[in-house]
């Protein structure tokens, strides 16, 4: 007698598409652009038309199950595609930008369109939800990390058109790289457990080391990917390793379930407290906090400008995220040990990333270090433990993004005059014979000094008042004490550009349309965030929701 045997289902996990939306765009832009750089003179046949079809027919179901703006935005942007391959058939380069171009927004109005579907009715906050069995979360710091992801990446993309032209570098890869660290970065701020946060982190690292090394000829581009890569990925081994020590000290992977086991008599202390320890050496490197900021003078300068700016900006927003979810989510049962540590690194690296600034000549050395400090503040917020010092932090990671893209925008513009270094002699004079480019870069400037009536400042005293709230006021004072030493560097460069003689040979900064619309637009949002900020601080505070 044969026995019939039954073969075990596996149960199939429902997908929550929504819960991941503005990912998707992206990823779907970047893949269709490597179709486009290999289907050469066919790409309007074997891209556009395909995309045209299947855009329009997805966009078509999504509204009819009254998913109106994905349907709306799916639709839109399989337009888009032919529209760009039809006007631009022979600039694969320019393809790529617009494409780029037409995702990331596509991807904030999805972002918005989340935001505003998790609103509770009648009240002025969020809903913090998860999906993907808890692996996602959708809630403040996903929202604010699109956001300012997103935002940076389009403001970054006419920056660099012009530049990476002049320097040959301007290939077709480009952007779907940059798409795919944007992708890392947007996952990154809702990885809700161990494994999604670092398979994000490498996504947005892999790509971010081959952007950096694009100038193949130029030996500071191939050293700062070489140096990027070989630092981040023992900074990487060092984080899996802390991972690993916290998964067996909870036999969770799950950051909020590691959270509420971290509390219990079972867990082992030491594992743990070295889990913990390692975790924040790892974080500690891709945010630039001192003592782990070595590679980021060496990288910001090396690397091409604008891949610098996206670095600066995006990256710094990415990092945070993650730190704000793991030690608000995961670790806050041992506050005891890590709030007074990152106090220390904190205060350290605010005041090295100042005093070292004021030495620099290489203006792109000088915002690396620039950088450097803006990580000290910001971690105030973090260490604050409050929903004041979260929505505080997420909008100062968004003012601080907007002003350093505004600034390397015109060292850009600088950097194509003189194709090299762009050091404090070449300023000499900038606000007679370019008195646009001076204006916009000295407002920028003094966003990141924390000027009153610009978005900076109001970044600021969000998150020293959060600090002092907490009960961290020596961490304050030393915050404050490092602003005025980081105001000289600022406004050294303001007095250089308006108070000394133009030289007779200097040329003029070459500026793009590109470049004119990224800087206007970034100094039009720090003036706009520094006189009105009312709208966006109630939304930092009503994005003040976690997933626990």
């Amino acid at each position: 007698m044969i026995l019939a045997q039954t073969t075990p289902t596996v149960p199939i996990p429902e997908i929550a598409w929504s819960a991941f939306a503005p990912e998707l765009l992206p990823t779907i832009a970047a893949l269709l652009l490597l179709l486009v750089a290999v289907a050469g003179r066919r790409r309007q046949l074997l891209v556009g038309v395909p995309t045209l079809v299947l855009g329009v027919a997805l966009g078509a179901a999504l509204i009819a199950r009254d998913l109106v703006v994905p349907g709306a935005v799916a639709v839109g942007f399989a337009f888009a595609v032919p529209a760009v391959t039809a006007v631009v058939p022979r600039k694969p380069t320019l393809i790529g930008a617009w494409v780029a171009a037409a995702s990331l927004l596509g991807a904030l109005v999805l972002t918005v369109w989340q935001f505003t579907e998790q609103m509770v009715p009648g009240a002025a906050t969020m809903t913090a939800q998860s999906a993907m069995q808890g692996s996602v979360a959708n809630d403040g710091i996903a929202f604010f990390t699109r956001l300012t992801v997103y935002l940076a990446a389009l403001l970054v993309l006419p920056l660099g058109q012009g530049y990476m032209r002049d320097r040959a570098i301007n290939r077709s890869e480009v952007a779907p790289l940059l798409l795919l660290s944007v992708v890392g970065m947007a996952a990154l701020g809702t990885a809700n457990d161990l494994i999604t946060l670092f398979v994000a982190l490498e996504v947005l690292s892999i790509a971010l080391y081959i952007l950096c090394g694009l100038a193949r000829r130029d030996r500071r581009s191939q050293e700062a990917s070489l140096k990027y890569f070989i630092l981040g990925a023992v900074a990487s081994a060092i984080l899996l390793y802390g991972m690993a020590l916290i998964y067996t000290a909870t036999g969770s992977i799950d950051l909020p379930t590691i959270g509420r086991t971290l509390g219990l008599v079972t867990t082992t202390p030491v594992l743990a407290a070295l889990g913990l320890a390692l975790v924040t050496v790892g974080v500690g490197f891709k945010v630039a906090l001192a003592p782990f900021h070595l590679w980021t003078p060496d990288v910001y300068q090396g690397a091409p400008t604008n891949v610098t700016a996206f670095m600066a900006a995006a990256t710094k927003a990415a990092g945070f995220a993650a730190i704000l979810r793991l030690y608000l989510v995961a670790f806050p049962s041992l506050e005891a040990m890590w709030v007074p540590a990152l106090s220390v690194l904190a205060a350290i690296t605010m005041l090295y990333g100042a005093y070292v600034a004021v030495v620099q000549h290489d203006l792109k050395r000088m915002l690396a270090y620039s950088s450097i400090t803006h990580a000290g503040y910001t971690t105030i917020g973090v260490v604050s433990l409050s929903d004041a010092g979260l929505s505080a932090t997420l909008w100062y990671l968004l003012t601080y993004a907007v002003a350093t893209i505004g600034a390397f925008g015109c060292v850009i513009a600088l950097e194509r005059r003189r194709r090299g270094e762009v050091t404090l002699a070449d300023l000499r004079g900038l606000g007679r014979s370019s008195p646009a480019l001076a204006g916009i870069l000295s407002v920028c400037l003094l966003s990141l000094a924390g000027v009153p009536a610009t978005a900076g400042f109001v970044g600021k005293i969000a998150i020293f008042e959060a600090g002092v709230n907490a009960g961290l006021t020596w961490l304050v004072v030393v915050g404050v004490i490092s602003s005025v030493i980081a105001a000289f560097f600022y406004l050294r460069i303001a007095g250089t550009m308006f108070l000394e003689e133009t030289p007779v040979d200097q040329a003029l900064p070459i500026v793009s349309p590109g470049i004119s619309t990224g800087v206007s637009v970034a100094a039009a949002l720090v003036v706009y965030l520094g006189i009105q900020p009312q709208v966006v601080l109630q939304l930092a505070d009503n994005a003040a929701v976690l997933v626990r």
